[in-house]
């Protein structure tokens, strides 16, 4: 009777395991959909910076990425795992033993998803949930008219034509970063804490190191560019091709995540505007740069319908050596277009098409708008401009 006892409550708390587990990891996965914006304010500010000291201190110690070196060195030890698994299963099922070891497989993966969640939803889910940056900033929501938009692309362009000024030139004529990319994702951390600080921005202080990844140019066929691991909380950087009109707007985009941002519109925004306001002429031409793009079709298409006469800032001369970067930025993207075209002739599988599917159902399942939420409203930057530039 007591070994009879025994099986039935060890079958109880299997029965328990396999319901609870579940449950606790389908919760875990989804908890930031359920936390109230002014928690989220209050984790995303008091408690993230600390907790994710302990992780941040340990990338310090490593100049690779140990991202992908996880990636490289447990993706092919994951194959040869299933591969033992199935040849145990069909030992075990040979010697009526397959249902506990099914049993405990399946429990150990679901230990190890929970795991997974809660790590994912502490270092990362729950910022998805906080204030956005432009609530933060209270920028003016007054009307905007046609001529706030002028104003404000005039800054841009100024700012754009004054930064590339200062920039040296390769034998083809393109500007390229001026320091390192180590002194680069060093001086970017210090940037961003500088203007969260000038902008009450609460954003974590805490020095994050950023990583260059190995296999730069394969990663390139995802059209990622830079990557933060929250399971590490590691940021990753695509180095291929340290494009000067883009490439400081990733860094401070990536370290924002790591800071305590999670939403890409709000990474965008602060990265942007932050490198305007950059010491360096390499980071304040990226951040111009994507300002000026970001309003002048909107001022021109309003100029059309205004039958107003819009200054023909890409005609003037300062603008020729901005296009000869636009031109290297588009021929490297071509040439991963073309590299990506061919593995799908050979393999049936467009490896670009793939990831933005994932990246956007990754967002979405967050609460994003999907790939759509790395555009950064037209009408943040003009605000920005009239509340504290303009005014």
């Amino acid at each position: 009777m007591k070994f009879k006892s025994k099986g039935k409550k060890r079958i109880v708390r299997r029965i328990i395991a396999i319901i609870v587990l579940p449950l606790l990891c389908l919760v875990a996965v989804f908890a930031n959909s359920f936390i109230p914006q002014d928690l989220a304010d209050v984790y995303c500010s008091k408690v993230f910076p600390i907790i994710s000291i302990p992780l941040q201190s340990i990338n310090m110690y490593f100049q690779h990425s140990m991202t992908e070196n996880a990636v490289v060195c447990l993706g092919p030890l994951l194959v040869v795992g299933i591969i033992v698994w199935i040849v145990v299963l069909i030992k075990r099922a040979l010697s009526h033993g397959a249902l506990e070891y099914l049993y405990r497989s399946f429990r150990n993966v679901l230990a190890l998803v929970l795991i997974g969640a809660v790590l994912f939803q502490a270092m990362h889910g729950i910022n998805y949930k906080r204030t956005h940056v432009v609530d933060e900033l209270d920028l003016t929501d007054e009307e905007l008219t046609y001529e706030d938009y002028c104003v404000a692309l005039e800054w841009a362009y100024a700012g754009l034509i004054e930064a590339r000024s200062q920039l040296g030139e390769d034998y083809n004529g393109v500007a390229h970063m001026t320091e390192s990319f180590e002194n680069s994702a060093s001086y970017a951390n210090s940037l961003l804490n500088a203007f969260c600080l000038e902008y009450d921005i609460p954003l974590s202080e805490n020095y994050v190191r950023a990583k260059p990844v190995s296999m730069s140019h394969y990663w390139s066929y995802t059209y990622i560019v830079g990557m933060y691991d929250p399971f590490l909380a590691e940021v990753n950087v695509n180095t291929d091709y340290e494009d000067i009109t883009g490439f400081p707007l990733t860094v401070c985009h990536e370290l924002c995540h790591a800071k305590g941002y999670a939403s890409e519109t709000d990474c965008n925004t602060l990265a942007a505007l932050a490198c305007c306001y950059s010491e360096r002429a390499d980071f304040r031409y990226a951040g111009f740069y994507e300002v000026f793009w970001s309003l002048y079709g909107v001022a021109l298409v309003s100029a059309k319908k205004l039958d107003k006469a819009l200054p023909r800032y890409l005609e003037t001369d300062a603008m020729i050596p901005v296009f000869r970067d636009a031109q290297a930025e588009s021929l490297y993207w071509e040439q991963i277009d073309y590299e990506v075209d061919e593995i799908k002739k050979k393999l049936g599988i467009d490896i670009t098409e793939v990831s933005t599917a994932t990246n956007d159902a990754f967002l979405k399942t967050n609460g994003e708008t999907g790939v759509e939420s790395y555009v950064v409203p037209d009408s943040t930057y003009v605000r920005f401009y009239l509340t504290y530039v303009g005014g």
